[in-house]
Order: structure tokens, then C-alpha cells, then sequence
């Protein structure tokens, strides 16, 4: 115990802090939005399976964004790659506070996306380039901490101003903690210059990155295992459990509460998570997260029961909490600093997948068979892809013979 306590002392420096509390304030926003997204759009007269498009569109501009803002980051630095997320965020919901009908919220959705990928994953990147691989667990258990305080506050912040002002409402009081988190980044995240090894990187096209990603068997699987948790959180939890509780006559306070709840426990779980994957496998402990994601999808359905949906959404609350700590030390084990931006990148284009895609079935899904058929097949795709999971870390890559044809044609191309 005092290993872990000189540990948290020597990792808890003001660089380390002042990320925390930037990423802090974007998790307010994504706590703001996240119980109330799916009803503010149905108020806007969006049905089921758009309000699954307008999530997806989240997803798609992550898979186009990723790469090319990892990549960005290795070049310019990640100080101001995060504060133009911050920024992104407050204008992606001033844009949902003026949106006149549903479709308008495609364009706040876009920007939302970009925004999500500069602050949470590039400052994930920023986490791993401040600190020691010592301090690695610690300090991305506390930058997970973070991320989870903050979408706690978010859902009660955000009721506490919808009460008197309105959903829209909740969404300019989130802008403007957006703006805070923008002027702390630019005045007091450091700004990091390329090294010699990342100057060499900025000849290289970005394509050999690209190909490097790939053929890293681990980042693969960590990768996909990714795409798992994504469908999990922002295909089913996100978007159709607050339908299926205000069908089942929750109020809106409620759901919102229920959401801070899952996030509070989903936060005092990262710390832990950070303090065991740095002496275990981190891989382990994603395939757990994983496997506790799955009991809650099959759980969900069966039960009306408002205390026990809040117990099985803080179930998965915890899960996620474990598997995005876990991930991240994951990612920076198996990344060089000269790449990790487009190591995060890859990783994050993978989450994408599951954002984009899971959404639109899902909303299909819930119209054709009801809300709850969504958390049945969704823990049915997650337990599958365990065991594809399971295979890629048996030693076995299915896509190198696919990588290498295309490396012979484009070296042919070159010729």
C-alpha cells in the first residue's frame, strides 16, 4: 500500500492534473448529452431508426477522423489537437440547442465526432508522452477517473438546467463549460515539440504508419475488442436505454440519475483498474470488462424493475470503466512514441466501427422487434467476437495474407 501511495504522489504532477481536469470538462458534455440525445431528438420528431443514424454519424466521423488526427498530433503536438476538440464540443452542442428539427442534428452530430477523437483519445496519447511506462497504469487510472467524474456530473447537471431551461437549455450550459475546458488546455497543457525520432516519422508517408498498425497482431486484437465495447456503450446504452426506461414509465430525472450513478462507480473502478493491469495483463482485463458487458445486454431485458436496471446499468458502467483503462494502457504498451498517435487512431477507428454500424442495426432491431430484442443481440455480437478475439491472440492473423497482396500491388503500382 504505501508503493501505491509514492506511486500516486510521484504521478499526480500538475501536467498530469491539468489533463485530468481538461478532459474532465469534456466528459461533462458527453454526461450532458448522452441520457438526453435520444428524447431530445424525439422531440424533434426523429424516429428510432434515425435517432440510430444520427449516433452512427458519430461512429463514421471517427473512422474518417482517427487516422488523420492521430497522425496530425504526431506533427503539430497533442496540446493543440485537444484544444481544438474542446472547441469542437462546445460548438457541436450550440448546435443542437438551435436545431430547429432532427435532421439538423446530423450537423452537431459530425463535429461531435471530431471533437471526441482530439480530446479523449489524443489526450489519451498525451497521457502516455508525459509519462513514464512506472507511472503508465497510475496516471491513465486517473485520467479514466476523470473521464467518469465528469460524465457523473454531466447527467446531473444537465437535469438540474433542463428542469428550468429545457434540454436546449442544458446543452448551452455545456457549451459553455466547453470553453472553460478550452482556455485550460490552451494555457496550461504543455506543448510538446517532436523529438528526432518523430521528425524522421513526418517523411514517412502515412501509409506505412497505416500498414505498421496492422500488422501488430496485439493492437489488432486490443483493437477489435475495442469495436466490442463501443457497440456495447454506444449502440445500446447510449441510444435505446433511455427508451426502453421512459417505456417503462421512468422519468427523465430518473433516467438521468441513473446514468450518474452508473458513471460514479464506472469512475471509482478506473483507478483500481490502472493500479492491476500495470501488474497483470491489461489484456486480461479487457476480456473480463467484456465478458461483465455481456451478463448485463442478457440481464437488461429481463426485468422492469427500475432499481434493478440501475444495478445492471452500473454493471455495465463498471465494465466500461475497467475496459477503457485497460485499453489505453494496452495501447501504449504495444505503441512507439514515434506512432502512437496513429496507434490511438487505429484503436479509436476500430470503436468507430462498432459506433457506426451497431447504432443503425440496432435502431432497425428496436422498430421492427422492440428495445429489448437490442440488448439480446447485442450481448450475442459481443460474445461472439470474444472468441474471434481469443483467436487473434492465439497467434494467428486472418489479414496479413490480405495486407501483404496489397503491399505487392502497390509496390507494382510504383514501379
Amino acid at each position: 500500500m504505501s508503493d501505491l501511495g509514492f506511486a500516486l504522489r510521484r504521478t499526480l504532477r500538475s501536467d498530469v492534473l491539468t489533463i485530468c481536469l481538461v478532459i474532465f470538462c469534456a466528459d461533462i458534455m458527453s454526461g450532458v448529452v448522452s441520457p438526453t440525445f435520444s428524447l431530445y431528438a424525439r422531440q424533434l420528431g426523429a424516429s428510432l431508426t434515425l435517432i440510430g443514424i444520427l449516433s452512427s454519424t458519430v461512429g463514421l466521423t471517427r473512422l474518417l477522423v482517427s487516422m488523420p488526427l492521430g497522425l496530425l498530433s504526431d506533427r503539430v503536438g497533442r496540446k493543440t489537437v485537444v484544444t481544438l476538440g474542446m472547441v469542437s464540443f462546445a460548438a457541436a452542442l450550440v448546435l443542437f440547442a438551435i436545431a430547429p428539427n432532427a435532421y439538423f442534428l446530423l450537423i452537431g452530430r459530425i463535429i461531435d465526432g471530431i471533437a471526441m477523437v482530439c480530446t479523449f483519445l489524443i489526450g489519451a496519447a498525451y497521457v502516455s508522452d508525459i509519462t513514464s511506462p512506472e507511472e503508465r497504469g497510475l496516471a491513465f487510472g486517473l485520467y479514466s477517473t476523470a473521464m467518469g467524474l465528469g460524465f457523473t456530473v454531466g447527467p446531473l447537471f444537465g437535469a438540474a438546467v433542463a428542469v428550468r431551461y429545457g434540454i436546449a437549455g442544458s446543452y448551452w450550459a455545456g457549451a459553455a463549460v466547453g470553453l472553460t475546458g478550452a482556455l485550460i488546455a490552451a494555457w496550461r497543457l504543455k506543448n510538446i515539440h517532436p523529438d528526432d525520432v518523430t521528425v524522421v516519422n513526418q517523411a514517412r508517408s502515412p501509409w506505412a504508419d497505416l500498414r505498421q498498425m496492422m500488422h501488430n497482431r496485439n493492437l489488432m486484437a486490443g483493437s477489435l475488442a475495442n469495436l466490442l465495447m463501443s457497440m456495447v456503450f454506444s449502440g445500446a446504452v447510449v441510444n435505446f436505454f433511455p427508451v426502453y426506461a421512459a417505456q417503462l414509465g421512468i422519468p427523465q430525472t430518473t433516467i438521468s440519475s441513473m446514468f450518474s450513478a452508473r458513471a460514479l462507480t464506472s469512475a471509482s473502478a478506473r483507478l483500481p483498474t490502472g493500479a492491476i493491469a500495470s501488474k497483470i495483463s491489461s489484456r486480461a482485463v479487457m476480456l473480463t470488462a467484456l465478458l461483465i458487458a455481456v451478463v448485463a445486454m442478457f440481464l437488461l431485458p429481463q426485468t422492469e424493475q427500475r432499481v434493478v436496471l440501475s444495478l445492471l446499468l452500473i454493471l455495465e458502467g463498471v465494465a466500461f470503466g475497467s475496459f477503457l483503462t485497460s485499453g489505453q494502457i494496452f495501447v501504449a504498451q504495444y505503441s512507439a512514441v514515434d506512432t502512437r498517435g496513429a496507434a490511438v487512431g487505429a484503436y479509436s477507428a476500430a470503436g468507430s466501427l462498432g459506433s457506426i454500424f451497431s447504432p443503425i442495426v440496432l435502431g432497425v432491431v428496436a422498430d421492427l422487434g422492440g428495445v429489448q430484442t437490442v440488448f439480446w443481440l447485442t450481448g450475442l455480437l459481443v460474445l461472439l467476437g470474444i472468441v474471434v478475439i481469443t483467436y487473434l491472440y492465439s497467434g494467428k492473423n486472418p489479414v496479413q495474407p490480405v495486407l501483404r497482396r496489397i503491399e505487392r500491388l502497390a509496390k507494382r503500382s510504383e514501379l
